[in-house]
């Protein structure tokens, strides 16, 4: 998929050589990227699996939570934008009708689909990975934050050095592909933290005599009270022991939840295979 983003990232070179586009169409798009990425974010944290009412919490507390706070985040960053290079006579616009007035451009449009297909990738390689809903909480609370300063301060600087040398075209390309090389390296430091994880994805012998050890017996712990089962299919369907899981899933614990969902089916399975002797 890497030649795709690739691919996608170069849309906004096409509006360069083409279009006519000067910094601020460019920069201005990039801030709407990052609007498009808070809104998959809020996406990540509501479209999940729900085993448990308490997982209620991310469409309920969490996700509007973030959509405020990065909200307000974006719309000072926008309005930030639209003050330092926005054409003259569109400084005083309102940010909500500078957006408004910019989508009216169809090839705007178009550079902003393409971003949004990014986004969709990304995702669909979380999923393929780790399955719906198995984001960290810290990552879904900070990583936006963390690619906005990051990218933007270069962007800005940039920004900055074009208007100084009259917008040539040739700094608008290097623009273009500084972009898109921070893209690429964001795509390939994730897959490459990814693939480190997938090694601690394996139910180990180690890691079997661990939970072996937490696991003598179908019983699980609420609150200091031991509650125990007849076996461990009837301990995995349990309530309580759903809890624990819907809890995992709240955190972003999607390692240790799978490893344990592993032992829980080898444990069911040694039971069967003890009780057909």
């Amino acid at each position: 998929m890497l030649p795709l983003l690739v691919a996608l990232n170069l849309v906004p070179l096409v509006g360069v050589i083409f279009w006519g586009w000067q910094s601020f169409d460019l920069i201005f798009l990039y801030w709407m990227e990052n609007v498009v990425i808070g809104i998959f974010t809020v996406g990540r944290m509501v479209v999940r699996r729900y085993g448990h009412p308490i997982e209620l919490a991310y469409p309920l507390f969490l996700a509007p939570f973030f959509a405020l706070h990065y909200g307000g985040f974006s719309w000072g960053h926008g309005t930030f934008v639209l003050a330092l290079f926005a054409p003259e006579e569109a400084q005083n616009t309102a940010l909500f009708d500078a957006v408004f007035v910019v989508l009216q451009s169809e090839q705007m449009l178009l550079a902003l689909a393409a971003l949004v297909v990014i986004q969709l990738l990304d995702w669909r390689r979380d999923i393929n990975r780790y399955g719906l809903g198995a984001d960290s909480l810290k990552d879904l609370m900070t990583k936006p934050y963390r690619r906005i300063v990051v990218l933007h301060l270069t962007i800005i600087g940039s920004g900055f050095a074009l208007g100084a040398l009259d917008e040539p075209l040739a700094g608008l390309v290097l623009l273009v592909a500084l972009k898109t090389v921070f893209d690429v390296w964001h795509w390939r430091k994730d897959s490459a933290a990814q693939t480190q994880e997938d090694e601690g994805f394996e139910l180990t012998a180690e890691k079997i005599a661990e939970l072996d050890e937490e696991y003598p017996d179908p019983m699980v712990k609420v609150n200091g009270r031991e509650i125990k089962f007849a076996s461990f299919k009837e301990m995995k369907a349990s309530k309580e022991f759903q809890m624990a899981l819907a809890l995992m899933r709240l955190v972003g614990a999607g390692k240790d939840l799978h490893i344990l969902q592993t032992y829980m089916d080898m444990r069911i399975a040694r039971e069967n295979g003890l009780s057909s002797r």
